[in-house]
């Protein structure tokens, strides 16, 4: 074993230019020891700051001499996938230690997995399910990092239980006292009960006196909306309010960073502006009593760190943005607390600054147990005593981040552990920045373990899914057209609806009469406007030199909300997926099939490669979307139920001699990797008694990342749809020529 550890001591320092500490060969030494004493999974729980890192390459670097094939180590996400291997030209320790024998892969085309060379995969749990399907036998040693999210993870679990390796390593921190978990059974049937190896502070300091602690510790409290905040909040994601759209993504922000206090602020503001039509709920929320979301967090942190008693945390330093909400919690915690009034200060910008000194020296003295600042807090401030901050919000400025941070973190703090707490509330705007906000504090010496879990399922993309399974069980479609998702109703039809929205206004009227008019078309009657609409719509050449002018509004009109960008956010996920309504394309497909017929017997063009619905805003208006998991249903009740019946009708159609001869098929087109779309056309050839003509119609597909295009699911899913849409259309246009006057004959099976 020394020899062992002296081989991998003298390449960690020839290339990092320092060694193992006495503490750390102690920690080895106990790993291999256990392993060779038949522990299958060991756990290594060691505080932030400690190493953990070189531990794990010193594991890796046992199993590659002990003839492991291959090693995984796994990262719960991208961001230290990419600080274990490198970001860009810099190189990561484990890129620097073992060299070209590390990939990293977490992107899904599974390279790394696929180059024998590459003995060491630095991976997430996810891509790791996909690419070990293949290699499952080499995988014979797993190093997991911040392994606490295996405990109860879904994808570590699969994971594991699929490859079932021979030896389990994780490394996890020194957490709080409160945090439980419990591993899965299947896990345990495959390792056996996890050994635990547990180290302290105290217990690293008896191994090695010069052992320095941590920094801080972090930790994550979910603020979580009640029925009510829900029900507001998600009335303003999806912009149901009437009033200006900036004004409406403001509130939702506010109400969702800072709580009811602020959001009636700022709500009252705006209706005094005439900004915002007072709206029912809204205002059921600003009346309510009960104490906001950020307010019933914040008395849950500090009753789990036990602030009223705990004296080594105290003073408490809380930040939040608004003042309104800073007093909101001050009158909370005296309230559900029992703290004095003289307990519990608020610091804000109203205050002199002699006031600001005198409540600073007043929480050095212990006369103050919790500072509740705003922004005039993250600065100048200097309470080294602190053993707690709690972030009620998290700035998306990197400045504001550091300062507040300053604030708990001091050369001059006495030597006791610090933490910090980030509340955010789930399923909301509060997540976008949270990655790069958890990158820093890593980057600051801050044991950032528990704010990393499940950071994607708590973004607002996951609201989607949640409003959409809600719908779902309220209707029994196969899938939920987006405007009532969205918008709050349905749409009857798309053509109507940017016809009415264009001719509201004078200026994209006369827009659309005056390129008509250079077309050398006909622009007199409502009629003919109709007509340019439609052009505007599916003829590419006829926007040159107008796109920008008609589209904006359109879009601007359609994207108001910030349910829209999470739409596309979702079915990047994959949690989300949709159709395009065959009812509503095929009526559109059929009336241009009989403008083609009408041509190809007049002896013009039978041919027309030019039909093309390709933009996104105007698609969403044809979408409807399902949860992911419901594909395999969807793509089967499409066939079923409208598929099959139109390809009867055409067979049965072409056998009764209404048709010579007809074709329904789908040309892929291309991948647009900038924009993640397809560009797929539905080619519908008819032949009549006195006509043969062929209708290329391309519809674009948006939110296709290589992930999704690569899913078989996915493609099946979007050939179905246009299929269905063809048909249907070819039958329709064949009932509005003949009418069925004399073809009644034709059987679909529904008689």
């Amino acid at each position: 074993m020394s020899s062992l550890l002296g081989s991998f001591n003298d390449r960690v320092y020839n290339i990092l230019g320092f060694k193992l500490r006495k503490y750390q060969e102690h920690v080895a030494n106990e790993v291999i020891g256990a392993i060779e004493r038949g522990s299958r999974f060991i756990i290594v729980s060691m505080p932030t700051g400690s190493g953990k890192t070189l531990l794990e390459m010193f594991t890796a670097f046992y199993g590659l001499q002990h003839g492991i094939p291959r090693i995984l180590v796994l990262e719960p996400i991208r961001f230290l996938c990419d600080q274990m291997y490198g970001r860009g030209r810099e190189c990561g320790l484990w890129s620097r230690v073992f060299g070209d024998l590390v990939g990293k892969e977490y992107e899904g085309n599974c390279n790394s997995f696929l180059e024998p060379g590459k003995r060491i995969i630095i991976s997430t749990p996810q891509t790791a399910l996909k690419c070990t399907s293949i290699l499952k036998e080499d995988f014979r040693m797993i190093i997991i990092d911040e392994v606490h999210h295996a405990f109860g993870g879904k994808y570590y679990i699969e994971l594991l239980t699929e490859l079932k390796p021979d030896i389990i390593i994780g490394f996890t921190a020194l957490l709080p006292s409160y945090k439980r978990y419990r591993l899965d059974p299947r896990v345990v049937e495959v390792t056996g009960d996890p050994h635990l190896l547990s180290y302290d502070f105290r217990r690293l300091e008896e191994i090695d006196p010069n052992f320095k602690p941590p920094k801080a510790i972090a930790d994550l409290f979910d603020a979580e909306m009640s029925d009510l905040e829900n029900k507001v909040y998600n009335a303003l994601f999806r912009a149901l309010p009437s009033g200006d759209p900036k004004i409406i993504k403001f509130l939702e922000s506010t109400l969702a960073r800072y709580g009811k206090e602020a959001f009636r602020e700022s709500y009252e503001r705006a209706i005094k502006r005439n900004k915002i039509i007072p709206h029912r709920d809204l205002d059921e929320l600003c009346n309510s009593s009960e104490p906001s979301h950020k307010a019933r967090i914040l008395i849950d942190i500090l009753t789990v760190y036990g602030i009223k008693e705990n004296d080594k945390l105290k003073p408490v330093l809380v930040f939040t943005s608004r003042k309104a909400t800073a007093k909101e919690f001050q009158r909370t915690i005296v309230n559900h607390m029992g703290f004095s009034d003289d307990e519990v200060a608020v610091l804000t910008s109203d205050m002199k600054k002699e006031e600001r000194l005198e409540l600073v020296k007043k929480a050095k003295n212990g006369e103050i147990d919790i500072i509740i600042s705003t922004l005039v807090g993250e600065e100048g401030v200097d309470i080294p005593e602190a053993g707690l901050l709690v972030m009620m919000d998290a700035p998306k400025s990197p400045l504001r981040f550091y300062q507040r941070l300053g604030r708990l973190i001091r050369m001059s703090s006495p030597q006791k552990m610090k933490y910090l707490v980030v509340s955010l509330t789930p399923k909301t705007i509060e997540y976008w920045d949270l990655e790069d906000a958890v990158w820093d504090l890593y980057s600051e010496g801050v044991d950032v373990s528990y704010i990393v879990i499940n950071i994607k399922e708590k973004k607002p993309s996951s609201r989607v899914l949640d409003i959409l399974n809600e719908f779902s069980q309220l209707r029994s479609d196969i899938a939920v057209q987006y405007t009532l998702l969205a918008f709050g109703w349905e749409l009857s039809n798309p053509l109507t609806y940017i016809t009415k929205f264009i001719t509201n206004r004078e200026d994209l009227k006369e827009a659309i009469r005056d390129h008509m008019k250079k077309w050398g078309l006909k622009a007199d009657t409502d009629e003919d406007l109709e007509y340019g609409i439609f052009l505007l719509l599916t003829f590419p050449m006829f926007k040159w030199g107008m796109t920008k002018d008609i589209f904006k509004p359109l879009d601007n009109a359609i994207n108001k909300s910030r349910f829209s960008k999470e739409f596309s956010r979702a079915i990047l996920e994959k949690k989300i997926f949709y159709i395009y309504d065959v009812g509503m394309f095929s009526e559109i497909v059929s009336y241009q099939l009989h403008n083609l017929y009408q041509s190809c017997i007049s002896g013009n063009r039978c041919s027309d490669e030019f039909f093309r619905i390709a933009r996104k805003f105007i698609l969403r208006l044809f979408t409807r979307a399902f949860p992911y998991s419901n594909i395999n249903d969807i793509i089967c009740k499409l066939k079923e139920e409208r598929l099959e019946k139109h390809k009867r009708f055409l067979e049965e159609a072409r056998q009764n001699g209404i048709l010579k001869g007809y074709s329904v098929r789908i040309d892929w087109g291309d991948y647009n990797e900038r924009s993640k779309s397809y560009s797929p056309k539905i080619i519908i050839s008819l032949r009549l008694e006195n006509a043969w003509f062929y209708q290329y119609i391309q519809i674009n597909y948006y939110d296709i990342s290589k992930d999704i295009r690569e899913d078989k699911n996915v493609r099946e899913l979007i050939a179905t749809n246009l299929l269905t849409i063809g048909y249907e259309a070819s039958k329709k246009f064949l009932e509005q020529l003949y009418e069925f006057k004399d073809y009644t004959k034709i059987n679909t099976g529904d008689s």
